[in-house]
């Protein structure tokens, strides 16, 4: 481990990430994608329907594909959150199949880590993780927000 990796923030304020699982498909409905990872889309909408912001005002026209988003949140007092990435990943190994067809059918699956603005964050994430997301044909994304996230 280098030097930084091993720095450690000792201020307790609590601090929240979340670890989440983002898929675009051009046709799948996320009530078909919740069913086949067992996990709730705690944010989607299905290809076709109409838009509308996150507080429900309809705007014109309609989705051009589905978008589903499962997300976990975190609160820690240090700065790791690799441990986190870690488990989540390996929750998602069982499900490789659906995640190889949902490639060959034209749709991608990300998994994000969202810093949420609340303070220092810093860890690793391992080798052998980075390797199972390239099995699983995930792609890893970063979000960091300035501001707390409520």
């Amino acid at each position: 481990m280098t030097e930084q990796s091993t720095t450690n923030v000792t201020d307790p304020t609590p601090r929240r990430f979340d670890v989440e699982l983002f898929i675009v498909h051009p046709s799948l409905d996320p009530a078909d994608i919740s069913r086949a990872l067992g996990m709730e889309g705690h944010f989607s909408h299905r290809v076709g329907d109409q838009r509308k912001t996150p507080k429900g005002t309809l705007l014109s026209g309609v989705y051009p594909d589905t978008r589903w988003r499962h997300s976990i949140r975190h609160t820690v007092t240090e700065q790791w959150f690799g441990s986190e990435v870690e488990g989540f990943v390996e929750r998602l190994e069982p499900h490789k199949e659906f995640l190889t067809n949902l490639r060959e059918t034209g749709g991608s699956a990300t998994v994000i880590i969202q810093f949420l603005g609340d303070g220092y964050l810093a860890d690793e994430v391992p080798p052998t993780t980075l390797a199972k997301l390239g099995e699983l044909g995930l792609s890893l994304g970063i979000e960091c927000f300035i501001d707390p996230q409520s």
